[in-house]
């Protein structure tokens, strides 16, 4: 009885990690390339802002548990503030920038191939930080959801294997992402072992805002206010709801009750949602490589949430 429970539980913070990849698949095709005139940090800001007047509730609710925060959760909140909401957005912009600007040699395939190194951060780090033991099979199951990953990545025309460069500004930029993401993946599991899921969105929104708040001060993208139209205060209002504030609620459900390894692997929905979406929206057909892949994929989730995790 203990055990189908634990599993239930497996299977439901699984679920909801890659409800919060989907959303955030969404995101990254429909609603974030609207806003690439824009300065990266003032649209954190923005997207910040009006996420946390949202979360506030929450945030005036769990006021009794901040408070009471040890010094390791306030360093696990700082962390994912930094790392996960303000400098991995800015580095994975500035990396995509770098691959779609004729003027730059630099390709597409140097950001994607170095970006999906997140999970791999993020299976070291919560093995080290978070001493978190699994079984041997969960690791066979990562391995081959990570390369199918990959491979739905390359089965795109324009990413090619052949074409990385991994001495380009365009990988700093991407590898940085990929550690700024993953390793918030594990702090955020940390920082959600005391802290209630509904605050702990709040508190990283809040903490997110007040140093985006600080870093276009400092840099002085506030001049660039003025360019902000009608329609992008509409898609702001669009993310709040779905890829922002909305997301990261249900991922913070989800992660406190699975692993951050396992977390980590069920974030890979990402791409497999993205290419999906494509095929539903844009009518891009898929090909047998991305087929194969998705199947791999979707194998490898059912066969880690099939298992308990060894503790």
């Amino acid at each position: 009885m203990i055990r189908n429970k634990a599993n239930l539980s497996l299977i439901i913070g699984a679920a909801a990690v890659a409800a919060a990849a989907l959303l955030w698949s969404l995101d990254g095709i429909f609603i974030r390339p609207k806003f690439y005139h824009l300065p990266a940090a003032l649209v954190v800001f923005l997207e910040h802002g009006l996420g946390f007047l949202v979360l506030l509730p929450f945030f005036i609710r769990g006021w009794k548990e901040t408070r009471s925060m040890s010094r390791r959760t306030w360093g696990s909140l700082g962390w994912i503030c930094l790392w996960g909401g303000l400098l991995g957005t800015l580095f994975i912009t500035k990396a995509f920038f770098a691959a779609y600007d004729p003027e730059v040699e630099t390709t597409l395939a140097t950001v994607v191939i170095l970006q999906k190194l997140q999970p791999v951060f993020a299976l070291v780090l919560a093995r080290i930080l978070l001493k978190e033991k699994l079984r041997r099979d969960f690791y066979i199951w990562a391995v081959l959801a990570i390369l199918a990953a990959y491979f739905l990545a390359f089965a795109k025309q324009d990413v090619r294997l052949q074409d990385i460069r991994l001495i380009d500004p365009a990988a700093v930029y991407a590898l940085l992402a990929a550690f700024a993401f993953g390793s918030s993946t594990v702090f955020g599991k940390r920082f959600t072992q005391e802290v209630g899921f509904a605050n702990a969105t709040a508190l990283r929104f809040g903490g997110t805002f007040l140093l985006s708040l600080i870093f276009i001060l400092i840099g002085g993208q506030f001049r660039a206010f003025p360019a902000i139209e009608p329609l992008h205060w509409k898609l702001l209002v669009l993310i709040v709801f779905s890829s922002g504030a909305l997301s990261m609620f249900i991922f913070y459900f989800g992660l406190k009750r699975i692993p951050a390894s396992v977390a980590t692997i069920f974030e890979l929905f990402w791409p497999l949602s993205a290419v999906i979406l494509d095929y539903a929206i844009n009518r891009n057909t898929l090909n047998a490589t991305q087929y194969l892949a998705s199947a791999v994929l979707l194998f490898s989730f059912v066969m880690i949430v099939r298992r308990k995790p060894a503790r």
